[in-house]
Order: C-alpha cells, then sequence, then structure tokens
C-alpha cells in the first residue's frame, strides 16, 4: 500500500516526499539509494527544475534553445488523491506563469488515469488543454498539456 501523508496536515520537506515516493516505485531491480543519488543528478542538470506543491514534487525539464517554452516531467507525490489533483492544477499555473506552452509526463500503469482526467477537467477553465494517450505497448501513459499564456500571479 503507498504510503499518503496529507499536506494540509503534516506538510513534508521535498527530500522525504522524493525518499518516500522512490521506496514505493518499481525501479526495476536499482536499489533505492541507487535511484536516489541518480535523482539528486538529475536534478543538478541546468535545465532541471524542481517545484514542490503540497507533498507532491514536480521535476521539470525544459527544452534546449528554441524550445525554452517546452518541458517534459514527473511527479512523485505522497500526498492524498484529492490533493494531489490541487497540488498538479497549481503548479501547472506556475508553468503558465513561467511561459511554458507544451508540458507531458508519463506514467506507468492505470492507476494515475482517473488523477490526470480530473486535472484536465479542472485546468480547462483556465486556458489549458489536456490529451491522454495510451504509450506503445499499452503499459503507460502519457499527457500533454497546452497552456495558453497567462499574466497573474499565483503562489506555488
Amino acid at each position: 500500500m503507498a504510503t499518503v501523508v496529507d499536506s494540509t496536515q503534516e506538510p513534508l520537506p521535498a527530500p522525504s516526499v522524493l525518499s518516500i515516493a522512490a521506496t514505493e516505485l518499481d525501479l526495476g531491480g536499482v536499489t533505492v539509494e541507487a535511484a536516489m543519488l541518480g535523482l539528486a543528478h538529475e536534478i543538478s542538470l541546468p535545465d532541471a527544475e524542481l517545484i514542490q506543491v503540497g507533498n507532491t514534487v514536480f521535476v521539470g525539464h525544459r527544452g534546449k534553445k528554441g524550445q525554452k517554452t517546452k518541458m517534459v516531467g514527473r511527479a512523485f507525490n505522497v500526498d492524498t488523491a484529492r490533493n494531489f489533483v490541487n497540488n498538479y492544477v497549481k503548479y501547472l499555473t506556475v508553468l503558465q506563469e513561467k511561459g511554458i506552452t507544451h508540458y507531458s509526463i508519463d506514467f506507468d500503469g492505470d492507476e494515475l488515469v482517473p488523477i490526470a482526467k480530473a486535472v484536465g477537467k479542472r485546468v480547462y477553465e483556465l486556458g489549458i488543454r489536456t490529451s491522454l494517450g495510451t504509450l506503445e505497448g499499452g503499459v503507460g501513459h502519457r499527457v500533454f498539456f497546452l497552456l495558453e499564456p497567462t499574466t497573474e500571479k499565483v503562489a506555488a
């Protein structure tokens, strides 16, 4: 069973969120320690951005040179499902503020499909369009977000 820590009751620091999430991921035979070292390296890359909202940590990578408004990312979550949806909506509005116009994220399995659909419904009114697709082989999904630029300021 996945660890859930309600951020409205117990906000966790980013390292704790990442550590808890890493212990519960299918790492394909990689040790948690090796995965954490790899993640530490990844978030130190110049194109990486780490943003925490609630008990969800988002790691994103901006595109190269002419693609700076595009980003791919991952989410590490230990928050409740409702908070995860709220956290995701807040994160996407932060990306909008930063001028990101295209964002995508992949995830394995089907358990996050309802979350992706709930986020899609919530962000539509913010000028964000979504598309959910199944990856080749049917083992995972990709969510594309098309973000309209905004001038409003939203706190993370």
